[in-house]
């Protein structure tokens, strides 16, 4: 198989943006609001309904626009990707004063979203905003975002966790797939949830103005979380630290999502240009190996990494090139360069899915077989005009488009190399949380074998109470089964999957009681699952953009991807059972 590498999505923070493609699929009509301002009430005829999605025939091929590729980059030099993640510049703050609040819901600058001005720090001019050391910042974004997410009276976080060790599972760190399939959610739990333990983060220079850390991984025993020049395992029963692997960088790299056979793996080294695979039951490191080109290839070579792991294969791509190991004996399976078509980002769990991108005009979504050189099961094409941002789901395969100036238009299904069903995301409807550019950082939308299950945007009403809920869709042809609403005052986001229910997170407020619940995936309907104590506000409120919550092993963990200069309350984890 050529090794292919995806163009970043958007227009690039400093680069020109290419000519705006149409988005995918008819465009939503104007959203009519519904009596009573409750957005969810029924019935509503779909044509008024702005949460309704309407079912439609797959995308006929030669609809869209041709896309254009951006200009030659100067000096004999390949032109970078046209922006790692996000929008054009002129999609951004030119729309939005500064000063003036994202809509409520929405996540703030500076993370899965417009680059602030200015740009984040690029390894060359144009060079795309996102990826290993993507997400850069200024420090005042923690400051905006304090007053953000309180807006509307709920905090909204997300996740995708869950998954053991022994088989290849999505394991959320940063992000990742998850399915029914994807892994134990834990037996027996407490039904009123305590705080067990937390782990204070480390402090990050104002020079570096944040730091991201991706990953973390659990075992029967431990919750092994990725930090700042370290990996470290902690006790799940008392929080206390079992081991610590010292993994110095001077970036911010990468690491996999998920874990076989206890195995894991993370990038470090000066310039993120090294692998490490890890132990996680000893915290010792299996081997290390440099990555092709190694520190000789460049400071900024490295990145923009993402990486992957399903059964003994791990994966890692990156802007000009890609290689496979095996994770057992770190044998190379296969190994891709600097084509016109590449491999630019890696999910795994139970299958190795690739996304490619050739030219920056034609993307792709490959199921790779492992045992056979790389090589594709089948391939699948996007429409024109389209790009693949993310993927949500391995087995089934479920993976989400955008365009240049939209990176979420609709929810793809993939069956056998041919779209199944896809699903229109409207226009600011649904609450899709990632890590921001890679392609396995999806954490908050849930997958089962027949459904997808999406979390609508927190909005409040004229009374000020939220407005939330979550939508199930059937895989098979993408209509809406229902409509899950939460009580009065509670937001609610897609957590895991507890036996066949969904459970879902309802985020402690002010004054508002935080609750773990159960959706019934045939009615929807909604069932008490467990509590949090009502002081848990102050503790999960860290005023940040990095937190997402997982549950694992019948304990409930805040997890946080981000540590920012200048915040001295931040936590690596924060956990209750």
């Amino acid at each position: 198989m050529q090794k292919e590498q995806q163009a970043p999505a958007g227009g690039g923070y400093g680069y020109p943006a290419p000519p705006t493609p149409t988005q995918v699929g008819p465009q939503a009509p104007p959203p009519v609001p519904p009596a009573g301002d409750n957005p969810y009430a029924a019935p509503v005829p779909p044509g008024q309904n702005p949460y309704a999605a309407p079912t439609q025939p797959a995308y006929p091929q030669a609809q869209f626009p041709q896309q254009q590729p951006p200009p030659p980059y100067p000096s004999g030099q390949q032109a970078p990707p046209p922006g790692y993640g996000y929008p054009a510049p002129q999609q951004g703050y030119a729309q939005q004063p500064y000063g003036q609040q994202p809509p409520y819901g929405q996540q703030p600058y500076g993370y899965g979203q417009t680059p602030p001005p200015g740009g984040y720090p690029q390894p060359y001019p144009g060079a795309p905003a996102g990826g290993g050391s993507k997400n850069k910042v200024v420090v005042i974004v923690a400051a905006v975002v304090a007053a953000v997410l309180v807006i509307g009276g709920g905090v909204y976080f997300a996740t995708k966790g869950g998954g053991g060790d022994g088989k290849p599972t999505h394991q959320a760190s940063t992000g990742g797939t998850k399915s029914a399939s994807g892994g134990p959610t834990g037996g027996g739990h407490n039904s009123a949830l305590t705080l067990k333990w937390q782990v204070n983060g480390d402090t990050v220079a104002e020079k570096d103005n944040l730091k991201d850390v991706v990953g973390v991984w659990y075992t029967d025993k431990y919750v092994v979380k990725n930090q700042i020049g370290k990996v470290v395992a902690y006790d799940k029963s008392t929080g206390a630290p079992a081991w610590t692997l010292p993994a110095p960088s001077s970036g911010d790299c990468t690491a996999s999502r998920e874990s076989f056979n206890n195995l894991t793996a993370i990038q470090y080294g000066s310039f993120c240009d090294k692998i490490m695979v890890i132990d996680l039951t000893t915290g010792k490191a299996a081997w290390t190996k440099e990555l092709p080109g190694g520190a000789g290839a460049g400071k900024s070579t490295f990145d923009y990494s993402e990486m992957a792991i399903s059964g003994d294969t791990v994966g890692v791509s990156w802007l000009e090139g890609s290689v496979a190991y095996r994770l057992s004996d770190q044998k190379t399976l296969w190994q891709g360069g600097d084509g016109e078509c590449k491999d630019g980002g890696y999910a795994g769990g139970k299958q190795f899915v690739a996304v490619v991108n050739c030219g920056w005009t034609t993307y792709k979504v490959q199921v790779i077989d492992t045992a056979n050189g790389g090589k594709p099961k089948w391939s699948w094409t996007a429409p024109s005009g389209t790009q693949v941002t993310a993927v949500v789901s391995t087995d089934p395969v479920v993976v989400i488009l955008g365009t240049e100036t939209k990176l979420k238009t609709d929810v793809a299904v993939l069956d056998n190399g041919r779209l199944k069903s896809r699903i229109s995301l409207g226009t600011d409807k649904y609450d899709i949380d990632t890590d921001g550019t890679e392609q396995d950082s999806v954490h908050n939308v849930l997958v089962s074998q027949d459904t997808v299950y999406l979390s609508l945007q927190g909005r409040p009403d004229a009374n000020g109470q939220v407005l939330a809920g979550i939508v199930a869709f059937g895989l098979a042809d993408g209509k809406q089964k229902w409509v899950a609403r939460p009580s009065d005052k509670h937001g609610i986001t897609g957590l895991s999957f507890a036996g066949d229910k969904v459970l879902a997170y309802e985020p402690a407020d002010y004054g508002v009681q935080g609750a773990l619940v159960t959706v019934d995936p045939a009615t929807g309907a909604i069932s008490p699952y467990a509590t949090f104590p009502k002081e848990a506000y102050d503790t999960l409120d860290t005023a940040g953009t990095g937190e997402y919550p997982e549950w694992n092993g019948g304990q409930f963990y805040m997890i946080n991807r981000t540590m920012y200069a200048g915040n001295t309350d931040q936590k690596y984890v924060v956990a209750f059972g």
